[in-house]
């Protein structure tokens, strides 16, 4: 129970860093300990406005390649 709960705290504390631009999507998903991808999902069920620079997509393609 008290996992979720600190869980669902730091997921909106996140959402909040993301909302007011003081962090890019893959600085909250790292904070939050989750993948890009599930921070698309959780934005998308959130409404939130997705994006992405070119820098970040080149950055998660080269990690991805390696």
């Amino acid at each position: 129970m008290k996992k979720e709960w600190f869980k669902e705290l730091r997921l909106r504390k996140v959402i909040e860093l993301y909302i007011t631009g003081k962090k890019s999507m893959k600085q909250v998903a790292r904070i939050a300990g989750i993948s890009l991808a599930e921070w698309f999902e959780i934005a998308g069920e959130k409404g939130l406005l997705v994006q992405i620079c070119p820098k970040e997509i080149e950055e998660e393609l080269k990690a991805l390649s390696d």
